[in-house]
């Protein structure tokens, strides 16, 4: 119900990622858009504390890779209106390899330890030169695995197989031209996991995350090709995950 967890005292955990994205767009149409190659590589470093006499705490698998993003998309070509853009929209479909760092016994790791895959609708309005309103619909599937993270010891229990639960979320953004090439806004999104995890092929009951987040933002484009993007996100209402707040900062350079 979002309540903190009572079998948790003074829990900690610090997560730090990087990310190396490499976006291709080739000179392919399709559909009336451009078709691309959309690919994404992580580091991760995670850093979890509990009190002494927390009554459960997590360990954490320390620095190591995350899982690799791969995928093609297609860029449809901007409505114009009036010698501007005036909209723009983007079609990706995604696979999430599993390579990233996995300890068993470990709670928190760097790979999810299964294979997704996901779809995503992204969508950018210019209503005026300065406004700027953008939306990204996610959806995420993930298949059946045979890692889990610190089985629990239970009498008559064998973890065979897992599944985590589908999931759907948006993010949206408005923002706004102070000065010329500086737009500040506000950002945020909600998630939604749509079934229940699953353990053995049996559902586990009551296992459906959701979040909503939200923040300021701010966009710096200095110089033709590159930009600057800082984002903020606040914990607003968050059920069956940990709950924190999140700082991204993003650099874009065009070739």
């Amino acid at each position: 119900d979002g309540k903190d967890s009572p079998a948790f005292r003074d829990p900690r955990i610090d997560v730090t990622a990087g990310q190396v994205q490499f976006i291709y767009a080739s000179d392919r149409k399709v559909f009336g858009g451009v078709l691309g190659l959309n690919m994404i590589g992580t580091l991760v470093n995670l850093d979890s504390s509990f009190a002494h006499d927390s009554p459960a705490k997590l360990s954490d698998n320390g620095f190591g890779v995350g899982d690799f993003t791969f995928g093609p998309y297609i860029q449809m070509l901007p409505v114009m209106r009036d010698g501007r853009p005036v909209f723009s929209q983007r079609f990706e479909l995604s696979a999430i390899a599993p390579v990233g760092s996995f300890d068993r016994s470990r709670n928190l790791n760097q790979s999810s330890g299964q294979w997704s895959a996901s779809a995503v609708w992204a969508m950018t309005v210019l209503p005026t030169p300065e406004w700027e309103l953008s939306t990204r619909l996610n959806y995420i599937y993930n298949f059946r695995t045979s890692k889990a993270a610190n089985v629990p010891e239970l009498n008559g229990f064998r973890f065979h197989n897992g599944q985590a639960g589908d999931a759907a979320w948006v993010n949206f953004a408005a923002s706004r031209e102070i000065i010329p090439d500086v737009r500040l806004g506000i950002n945020g999104y909600y998630l939604r996991q749509l079934h229940d995890d699953r353990t053995n092929g049996q559902r586990v009951q009551g296992t459906r995350q959701s979040g909503f987040y939200l923040g300021p933002g701010a966009s710096w484009k200095w110089k033709s090709g590159d930009l600057l993007n800082v984002n903020l996100y606040f914990p607003i209402e968050v059920k069956n995950a940990s709950a924190g707040s999140s700082l991204n900062v993003q650099y874009i350079h065009t070739f």
